[in-house]
């Protein structure tokens, strides 16, 4: 028993030794809940189909895109010729359109899984 890190040469425990093993379990613990986790993410990045990923970016970033579109028509219009301006609003309204049904579609889906989840319970 002496030569145990927590007990000093008359038989005491070793108060400043016993907090540096329970400081570093803990530490220990810690980064393996922290390695768990960070697994369990990744697990999850990688099932995830190219549906849901695509879904999650538009859902995120379909407003910037709009606004970005919205803005290159306004601005087009001082460089192209008026003939042309009717061809332009036109593709920009497609596209415009497009984005919006596929918005949504992700969010009909979402509604869809949710009733879905909620009818099992």
């Amino acid at each position: 028993m002496g030569n145990s890190p927590m007990i000093d040469g008359k038989g005491y425990i070793d108060v400043q030794s016993a907090l540096k093993l329970k400081e570093a379990e803990g530490r220990v613990e810690v980064d393996k809940l922290q390695a768990e986790s960070d697994a369990r993410f990744r697990e999850l990045l990688i099932k995830e189909s190219a549906k849901e990923t695509a879904s999650k970016h538009l859902a995120k970033f379909a407003g910037l895109y709009l606004l970005i579109l919205v803005l290159a028509f306004i601005g087009s219009i001082k460089f192209i010729p008026e003939s042309n301006v009717a061809v332009v609003a036109g593709l920009i309204t497609l596209v415009v359109t497009n984005l919006s049904t596929i918005l949504k579609g992700i969010v009909e889906d979402g509604r869809d899984k949710e009733n879905i989840k909620g009818d099992n319970k």
